[in-house]
């Protein structure tokens, strides 16, 4: 068999030739599952040139279809070869044979975005009010649709009982993760009703608003996406410092999480010893988890933008690069998400449906040890808070 793909902005083409029987069905399967995981919303498979297809066939064909519909994908059979359409028609498959409906394009201005990748950042807001960006030093924070958090968080109900509980954690889409000191796994708190969920936040990055910007970005399948160069690209299309939620195909994640609750932390990581350091942190000695999922949430501004953040914010971030950034990230088990979803709200969804591997807060080593995504989708909250104080 031959298989040959073809990819556009929103989808997938893929033409099969020859066989589709047991001896082919792995090949079959691979370029379908690639073409889930690029992100496209629609695959449309040309079967005109198949002369033959076994139920093993029909099988990887039924398995990519529903693996597609349930991230809201569309997997269609734009053209058949006789024999094709008469056994999808024994298998109560027809509805494979209806040609895609074409999504209407999104309102507003759009900016290209990436050097070295590719991306396009979108206007989803129209709205003019300040967004700003606060810390918490410790305190209960309520977890809202819209909230972005990054910071050492603890599930528990109040400032006594979270005390030893603390971990590296972030909060989007609803969803709160985080990995707890001590503890063999990373948990979460997650809830459709707004403020019913609450974690205790420590030294804490938070901003409650609706994005103003959503895109997607892919790499060029030779270099992974950077978290700091993607926070770059974003910062300058929005012109002011952000808050962003990127979630995507991990190619790899790097960072440090705790290993003792920072709340028992002998003193600040700044003024730490190498040995207190390494009692108080775990390190991730290269990119882990490729291939997964990745949930990223950051803060960064750059020189020309760190005006619109109060002196509180600003002191957090640490230049990477040619930004200053803040970011902790999240690693689940893969779920395709397609490049058409809108809503903020499926990295909540991703966090909580999928097995959790890691949540670490962010690193840039040498040898560009960094969070890397092959391709994903981003939404951005332009901060205002007018001069720093």
């Amino acid at each position: 068999m031959n298989i040959e793909r073809t990819m556009t902005a929103s989808g997938v083409n893929l033409a099969f030739v020859g066989r589709l029987d047991a001896a082919w069905s792995e090949p079959a399967a691979r370029a379908l599952e690639e073409a889930i995981r690029s992100g496209r919303s629609r695959i449309d498979l040309d079967l005109s040139q198949v002369d033959f297809i076994s139920s093993v066939g029909i099988g990887v064909l039924l398995q990519a279809m529903t693996r597609f519909r349930k991230v809201g994908g569309a997997l269609t059979v734009t053209a058949s070869s006789t024999g094709v359409r008469e056994m999808l028609r024994v298998a109560k498959l027809e509805s494979l044979l209806v040609a895609p409906l074409s999504k209407p394009t999104e309102a507003g201005s759009s900016t290209l975005i990436g050097s070295g990748w590719t991306g396009e950042i979108r206007s989803i807001s129209n709205s003019k009010q300040s967004r700003s960006a606060r810390v918490i030093d410790e305190g209960l924070l309520r977890v809202t649709p819209n909230l972005v958090a990054l910071g050492h968080l603890a599930l528990a109900g109040d400032i006594t009982s979270a005390r030893g509980l603390f971990g590296e954690g972030l909060v989007a889409g609803g969803t709160v993760v985080v990995s707890p000191a001590e503890a063999p796994r990373p948990d979460y708190l997650a809830s459709s009703d707004a403020g019913s969920v609450s974690c205790i936040a420590r030294d804490a990055l938070v901003v409650d608003a609706p994005p103003d910007l959503r895109g997607h970005f892919e790499w060029n399948e030779r270099e992974p996406i950077m978290v700091h160069d993607l926070a770059g690209a974003l910062v300058e299309a929005a012109d002011a410092p952000i808050c962003f939620v990127a979630i995507g195909e991990c190619a790899g994640a790097f960072g440090a999480w705790a290993r003792t609750s920072p709340d028992c932390w002998p003193r600040p990581l700044t003024a730490m010893s190498d040995d207190e350091l390494r009692m108080s942190l775990r390190f991730a000695g290269e990119p882990m988890h490729i291939g997964d999922s990745v949930v990223a949430v950051g803060f960064a501004a750059n020189d020309a933008t760190m005006v619109g953040l109060s002196s509180a914010v600003a002191d957090r971030l640490v230049t990477v690069g040619k930004v200053r950034l803040h970011a902790h990230v999240a690693v689940t088990s893969y779920r395709p998400v397609p490049r058409s979803t809108t809503d903020i709200g499926t990295a909540g969804v991703l966090l909580s449906e999928q097995p959790l591997r890691v949540v670490m807060h962010a690193l840039r080593a040498q040898g560009n040890m960094e969070t890397a995504f092959r391709r994903g989708t981003v939404w951005a909250i332009a901060l205002s808070e007018g001069v720093r104080r």
